[in-house]
């Protein structure tokens, strides 16, 4: 179409004022709506507008962007001044009544050829993407097909950040791994946040105008340094996934939008497929868990029978990992999350800690349970029995590190037991992962990794915590319950003296160095301490219970409420 061919259109229909007429032979290939983000108008678009006044700032944005023309959708009196610098800048401004709707404008240009060429293109397209030899389709699939349809590289992401499929227009997979090469090397990911600074986000949606109506899917412009890359999610509300394109040669055209809308409802339904097929799994998984860690499992064939059928050889024994949501329900306060993206979020968790354990372990056995994930690990050619543990540390922190992209505030803590041979003792090596979860949180707080061997006597205190916590209480007053009492009301800093001093294996002068205080202070605050409790540092038995306080302290949680650094009382 070209714009004189436009304008005796709106002439015609909806009784447009030519104010200024512009180059007449210019082709016009769409509208494009008056938007506030970067790069709403493309070449040979004709602008559509509803601003109560045409500033030369707004015609000049206008004419830079090779736009042939402005449609004013206005009742107001119109100034020459408009009409005047329009015609300076070679435009042309057509002026419709502000109740025209934007749809009757837009079916403008799905009434001549190239509109039933795309209704045509459309129903092609949707017979290719949602048709499939004997009914079987996959996202592997799915992308190889888009790719061709496109004549681009694509990428298929799931819902927590793992590239699942890549296509290429040509038989090479060259397009797609440098598309993912590049995602990975930005660590940029649509399913979460991109930790790349100056990444600037677009988002517009782009439309095909067929007889019929018009298509449109939303595409995500970021740009990094010099480099974009485009997506757009796949189904609407929480996305199944989401789709990466590479248009670096060239932008989207009409026929391109109406293939991704196919695409990504179609993506969306073999999406969903997996994720049926994965939720059904995690189900079975964490129903086997539940009986484990309450050994309700049955005899131990039973037992390794239900693992193996999971794909888990624990006949050799395993050690156990909790991956746990610091203070969810804190989280959830905060977040103000309905039922269904709770749901989602303890998926998404479990996901990814699949994920990364499968980098890391080819015998290990998941499941999910309320707010945390279960694992066994099992030994096999790659981990032996005695390398698991440190292994089973390497692991705990690449699922940290995922947690912290997954969601804002999200942080997990993990706690992990012993190793044990005999399978009939995987609720012993759960109930151990459970105690390290429970003693690292209560020492570290969020974000805390423990295991079980590191947890030394805090393990034996927190048994009588578990057991007798009223001798643990008392055991706590008779020893550092003054000295904590003294930090709060005087603002000393006792306890941190004293705990660096025990640290320092009793050495006055590396405690001194660690606090960039004076050794007569440290001393004068041991004997502080020593007033205070009773205990005397010096003594080898007293030093003893001191260090014994301190750790009851930390698991009964009677910190010095408002310590400081002002001198010493």
């Amino acid at each position: 179409m070209i714009l004189k061919e436009l304008f005796n259109t709106l002439a015609k229909e909806f009784g447009a004022r030519r104010l200024a007429p512009g180059d007449p032979g210019r082709s016009v290939r769409g509208l494009a709506v008056d938007e506030e983000t970067e790069g709403w108008l493309g070449p040979d678009e004709v602008v559509v507008t509803a601003r109560a006044k045409l500033d030369d700032k707004f015609l000049a944005i206008v004419a830079e962007g090779v736009a042939p023309a402005i449609v004013w959708r206005t009742d107001t009196t119109i100034t020459e001044d408009a009409a005047r610098q329009a015609r300076e800048l070679g435009l042309g401004l057509f002026a419709v009544s502000p109740g025209v709707p934007l749809r009757d404008l837009f079916s403008i240009f799905a009434r001549d050829a190239e509109g039933e060429g795309l209704l045509r293109h459309s129903h092609g397209a949707a017979r290719v993407l949602f048709e499939s030899p004997g009914g079987a389709a996959s996202v592997e699939r799915l992308a190889g097909k888009l790719a061709g349809l496109l004549g681009r590289s694509v990428m298929v992401e799931d819902p927590i950040g793992r590239i699942v499929a890549g296509g290429d227009p040509s038989a090479q997979n060259g397009g797609a791994q440098a598309l993912i090469s590049f995602l990975d090397a930005h660590d940029l990911r649509a399913s979460r946040s991109s930790s790349v600074e100056e990444t600037r986000r677009e988002r517009r949606d782009r439309y095909a105008r067929l007889p019929n109506g018009f298509l449109s899917v939303p595409v995500e412009r970021w740009r990094i340094a010099e480099t974009e890359v485009f997506w757009t999610p796949v189904g609407t509300g929480a996305p199944a996934g989401y789709l990466w394109l590479d248009l670096a040669d060239a932008p989207l055209r009409p026929e391109d939008v109406v293939v991704l809308y196919w695409a990504t409802r179609a993506l969306q339904a073999e999406l969903g497929k997996e994720r049926v097929r994965l939720e059904t799994e995690l189900g079975v998984r964490g129903d086997f868990v539940d009986d484990v860690v309450n050994s309700h499992h049955g005899s131990v064939d039973l037992l390794l029978q239900r693992a193996r059928y999971l794909g888990a050889d624990l006949s050799s024994g395993a050690l156990s990992i909790i991956v746990d949501i610091d203070d969810f329900a804190g989280y959830l306060s905060r977040r103000r999350l309905k039922e269904p993206a709770i749901q989602d979020l303890k998926r998404r968790l479990a996901d990814a800690v699949r994920l990364q354990a499968r980098e890391m372990f080819s015998n290990f056995l998941l499941g999910p349970r309320s707010d945390n994930v279960i694992l066994f690990l099992g030994p096999s050619a790659a981990d032996a029995p005695e390398e698991l543990v440190e292994n089973a540390l390497g692991l705990a922190a690449r699922i940290q590190r995922y947690a912290k992209g997954l969601l804002p505030d999200l942080t997990v803590s993990v706690g992990i037991g012993r190793f044990k041979e005999n399978p009939a003792a995987l609720s012993e090596a759960y109930s151990e992962a459970e105690v390290a979860l429970e003693i690292g949180h209560r020492i570290e707080g969020p974000s805390s990794v423990s295991t079980f061997e590191q947890t030394g006597t805090y393990k034996l205190l927190f048994r009588v915590l578990q057991e007798e916590p009223e001798e643990l209480e008392s055991f706590y007053a008779e020893t550092l319950a003054p000295v904590v009492s003294y930090d709060s009301r005087y603002g000393t800093e006792l306890v941190s003296t004293l705990v660096t001093y025990l640290r320092n294996d009793a050495s006055t002068a590396k405690t001194a160095a660690g606090l960039f205080a004076h050794r007569h202070t440290i001393r004068y605050r041991l004997e502080r301490i020593r007033e205070l409790t009773r205990l005397d540092v010096d003594k080898s038995e007293d030093r003893e219970r001191l260090t014994l306080g301190i750790k009851a302290m930390q698991l009964l949680g009677r910190v010095p409420e408002k310590p400081s650094s002002i001198t010493d009382r």
